[in-house]
């Protein structure tokens, strides 16, 4: 009857003899049968640590043994093997029993295989938590940091006590703005997950730029119960990386572009002078009397003076205008817009009286030098860059024969007499309201809507008809014209914006702004007085900057930009794919958007490596939490591929060509027209 009572399928019970060496067993249930794989039979006299193997724990054998000798109760956990091989992990309940005079042992086991394996991978979980390289932080669901690992510590200077219960932003360096910081946690909501860089501060206060990834954590609901952010340090690869490029463009002791750079540079100016024909200048500089400089104080003298010239070439020059430390003493200009050789000559004069004035060097010593200057001038597109520099250089050896501290100019090299009018006709051209915009559209591929256009000046010309800005921004954006213009272009994009949401419509205009008009800073005052005129609360205007800029202060680049953000305007990199500065201005610059040039666009639905290149483009720029348009879609076929690979916008003659604001306004905005929007049908976005 007491075995019948023990016969609990679910329960394994076995009694052992506890007064005979062994402990054989005397009693096995139908559980144990089931537990083990062992029939009673093959068990009945057998010892009852049958079924453990070499890897069983022998200090846990050892107190098992301990307890029988002591007559008493013990639980633990053993490795033990069933009939047919296989390991499982037995919590063994044992207890002494007395029964006529003998001593019985009770075992009960349970297979806890699943617990102990959840145990282990638990304990490996906080091993790898403790010791792993990597920082991680754990936040509730309201973002308030409950967990740190000693990795965040030695990242970040913030012990843990200092962090647990507060968000973390307390890191938080200030080069991103909310938008930021809610797209990406909109991303951790919607995908799961986001990763990326970050700019953060450090305890002491210095930077700490992070390859980061967030992950939510849900219950079983599918409510987020926790975050968790694991991030490694890259700043030192980040500044190697900045420091590298810039090596290879700029002299490392000035700052200022070297030779390579600057003739690749003054190419393209060159080149320019086909459509603008504004002249070109360049300015060939050798010091005087550098050497005793050198000779008396020493180079670390020589080489603060250096740099000393070098801040003072740069607070007398435009933004626009190049400079350059050729080597040794020799620094060359290149000034581009001023239309006549004897406009840079008053540039060069300008320079000479500057460089003259007396010198500090850090010793006390009060230093002089002088400068010889040769100045060769051109508006001939075709003249070779070598060419030029090698005039100036000739020009600039005959200033120093003739007594050094003077200027010299090299014979034209191609006649110039119509830069001066063509500036003029242009700037009549524009404040007489020849210079208007067109604006082409731009889609969305996920909503199938016109989300925004993009402003594109063109001249009304009263004899040649409609030109392209070939024919007249160059002159804009390099001379006196670069800020009325820049202001003008954000007032239009202000009224069209209005006029748009007057009709119900929540439309972008893009505008080109030149690097002039960004680094000035006038952007932000035409941005501000044009929301205010239009009575614009929300976003209404992108400002494109080309991938071909080249700011002289990356740094206040970002921090004038980031400005515009705050103030409710988004920032594409225009062209981006087609220089060398894309990725360095994609990963530092406040974007928002990246335009892939029509270069790249071009065979996207043909060619296996473009479509490679492409979806690399929109795989990065996702990654970095920016929206990819892609520019000169110009079939059916390029919009489905594009949109397959995941780019967000498209912009091309497939979507709608550059058209007037009064054709602009009869297809989209003017009833009954506005239905047939574009020949692909799309409609334009509403308000919500």
């Amino acid at each position: 009857m007491f075995a019948r009572l023990l016969e609990i399928p679910s329960l394994s019970i076995s009694i052992a003899d506890g007064e005979v060496s062994g402990c054989p067993l005397v009693f096995v249930n139908r559980g144990f049968e089931i537990l083990t794989g062992y029939a009673r039979d093959e068990v009945l006299g057998q010892s009852c640590r049958l079924l453990q193997t070499q890897d069983t724990d022998r200090d846990a054998i050892a107190a098992l043994r301990d307890a029988i000798e002591r007559n008493s109760p013990i639980t633990l956990t053993l490795e033990n093997r069933r009939k047919d091989g296989t390991k499982f992990w037995n919590e063994v309940s044992l207890s002494p029993l007395r029964h006529g005079g003998r001593r019985y042992l009770i075992g009960i086991q349970r297979d806890v295989s699943e617990r102990e394996h959840a145990r282990q991978r638990m304990e490996l979980a906080q091993a790898v938590f403790r010791n792993t390289h990597d920082g991680i932080l754990v936040t509730d669901a309201a973002k308030r940091i409950i967990d740190t690992n000693p990795a965040f510590t030695e990242l970040t200077g913030y012990s843990r006590h200092e962090v647990i219960g507060k968000k973390p932003n307390l890191l938080s360096s200030g080069k991103h703005d909310t938008g930021f910081y809610q797209s990406m946690f909109a991303a951790v909501e919607e995908r799961g997950f986001w990763s990326g860089d970050i700019w953060n501060t450090r305890k002491d206060g210095s930077q700490l730029i992070e390859n980061t990834t967030i992950s939510a954590i849900r219950n079983e609901a599918g409510k987020i119960v926790n975050y968790i952010g694991v991030f490694r340090d890259i700043t030192q690869r980040r500044l190697n990386q900045a420091r590298l490029e810039r090596m290879a463009s700029y002299d490392p002791l000035t700052g200022l572009f070297n030779r390579e750079h600057f003739n690749s540079l003054l190419e393209r100016q060159l080149e320019s002078l086909e459509y603008t024909q504004t002249g070109l200048a360049v300015l060939f500089l050798d010091l005087d009397d550098f050497k005793p400089v050198n000779d008396n104080f020493g180079h670390a003298s020589g080489d603060e003076l250096l740099i000393e010239i070098s801040r003072r070439l740069k607070r007398l020059m435009r933004a626009n205008d190049l400079t350059a430390r050729f080597g040794g003493d020799e620094f060359v200009v290149a000034l581009n817009g001023l239309g006549t050789i004897e406009k840079a000559g008053k540039v060069a004069q300008k320079v000479l009286d500057d460089i003259v004035q007396p010198f500090e060097l850090d010793n006390g010593e009060r230093v002089e030098v002088s400068v010889s200057i040769g100045i060769a001038f051109t508006n001939d597109h075709s003249v070779a860059c070598s060419h030029l520099l090698d005039a100036a250089d000739t020009a600039m050896y005959e200033a120093k024969q003739r007594g050094k501290n003077r200027i010299a100019f090299a014979e034209p090299l191609s006649a110039g007499s119509e830069s001066e009018d063509m500036f003029s006709i242009v700037k009549a051209a524009f404040e007489s309201g020849q210079i208007e915009l067109f604006y082409q559209p731009i889609l969305s591929f996920q909503h199938s809507e016109i989300v925004g256009f993009e402003a594109l000046a063109r001249w009304r010309h009263p004899k040649q008809g409609v030109l392209g800005p070939q024919h007249f921004m160059n002159i804009i954006t390099q001379s006196s014209l670069s800020l009325p213009y820049g202001q003008w272009l954000i007032d239009q994009a202000g009224r069209m914006a209005q006029r748009f949401r007057r009709a119900g419509y929540r439309t972008l205009i893009s505008v080109n702004l030149s690097q002039d008009h960004i680094e000035t800073g006038a952007f932000l005052e035409a941005l501000a007085t044009t929301r205010t005129r239009y009575d614009l609360a929300d976003p209404y205007l992108i400002a494109e900057v080309l991938e071909s800029t080249h700011f002289h202060d990356l740094d206040l680049a970002c921090s004038l930009l980031q400005e515009a953000r705050n103030l409710g305007a988004q920032v594409a990199l225009d062209d981006f794919g087609s220089g060398i500065s894309s990725i360095t201005y994609a990963s530092q610059l406040p974007l928002t958007t990246l335009k892939i040039d029509r270069i790249a666009t071009r065979h996207v639905d043909s060619r296996q490596d473009r479509q490679q290149f492409i979806s690399g483009i929109i795989h990065m720029g996702h990654a970095m939490q920016r929206q990819v348009l892609a520019e000169g879609i110009e079939s059916q076929a390029q919009l489905e591929a594009l949109k397959t690979m995941g780019c967000d916008l498209g912009q091309g003659y497939h979507i709608g060509r550059p058209m007037e604001e009064r054709e602009l306004a009869m297809r989209y905005l003017d009833a009954p027209h506005a239905k047939h929007a574009t020949g692909t049908g799309y409609p334009l976005s509403r308000l919500h």
